[in-house]
């Protein structure tokens, strides 16, 4: 899901949604828009990553994610690294998470709210060697799902202006239940984490 310096961003003006010429309605829109810039539950997508040409040119851009593939990626159950099926058994799907404070709240990972897609066993393991936020002084987490549950969208939360809407917030995740859902630019999709049973991942390599 990681963005390459090749795939160059195609930028679109947000602009308050207007409907059949009435007065705005809420929410936000584009000017030009396309039934294929609306996702899940009528959320805005980003065209800001459009362009997919992984490896083609470029370098890798592991701190910003391509969020078509980043939602494809959630919606299909794929690794996150190397876009095929992520490692699946009887428990579940192979979830990997940094131990972030939440780590600490009891019955943690259950509920547990990520931008983050699953994983293959073998990327599981080539990211605990090689991902700063997962290794040494670190710490992660191997989790089995049972059910991950898309519960909302990450992305940049707008809000009215006087003549265009204003950013008010640069990222952040608004579930389906929120009514500012319709104010969000959103780039990746979030899932809960429900069914969750902590495993030992190098001991996983004989469940795919």
């Amino acid at each position: 899901m990681v963005a390459w310096s090749g795939e160059t961003p195609v930028e679109s003006l947000v602009e308050t949604r207007v409907v059949q010429g009435m007065p705005p309605s809420g929410g936000i829109g584009y000017a030009n828009e396309l039934p294929a810039d609306r996702g899940e539950y009528g959320v805005l997508l980003n065209r800001g990553r459009l362009p997919a040409r992984p490896g083609e040119r470029g370098r890798p851009l592991f701190s910003s994610v391509h969020g078509n593939r980043q939602r494809r990626a959630m919606r299909k159950l794929l690794c996150q690294s190397c876009g095929g099926p992520a490692s699946m058994d009887g428990r579940g799907v192979l979830w990997l998470l940094d131990e972030t404070v939440d780590a600490r709240e009891p019955g943690w990972p259950e509920g547990q709210i990520t931008a983050h897609p699953p994983v293959c066993v073998e990327c599981a393991g080539e990211a605990v060697r090689q991902c700063p936020a997962l290794g040494p002084g670190k710490g992660y987490t191997a989790v089995r799902v049972r059910l991950p549950v898309l519960c909302g969208f990450h992305g940049r939360l707008y809000t009215p202006g006087p003549v265009r809407p204003l950013v008010a917030e640069a990222r952040t995740v608004i579930g389906l239940e929120d009514p500012r859902l319709p104010w969000l630019l959103a780039t990746q999709s979030a899932v809960r984490l429900e069914g969750c049973t902590v495993v030992r991942l190098e001991e996983e390599t004989g469940h795919r």
